[in-house]
């Protein structure tokens, strides 16, 4: 009995650390997503940035054309 009891909670415990090996390979790689997403957003914030500056260049040209 005892020995049984030994067998199922070896394979219990050698189970858990192949789940934790797969969980922190997800988590590395989605970590790296993130980060990407990230720097993908901040160049996109700032592409934003300055067509809005061409915008407010262009209207005040304009508004400097008209007088």
């Amino acid at each position: 009995m005892k020995k049984l009891l030994f067998i199922v909670m070896t394979l219990t415990l050698s189970s858990c650390m192949v789940s934790k090996k797969t969980f922190d390979d997800k988590c590395c790689k989605i970590e790296s997503q993130i980060t990407e997403l990230e720097n993908k957003s901040r160049g996109m914030e700032m592409k934003e940035q300055l067509l809005r500056q061409a915008v407010i260049d262009l209207q005040i040209n304009k508004i400097d054309t008209i007088k």
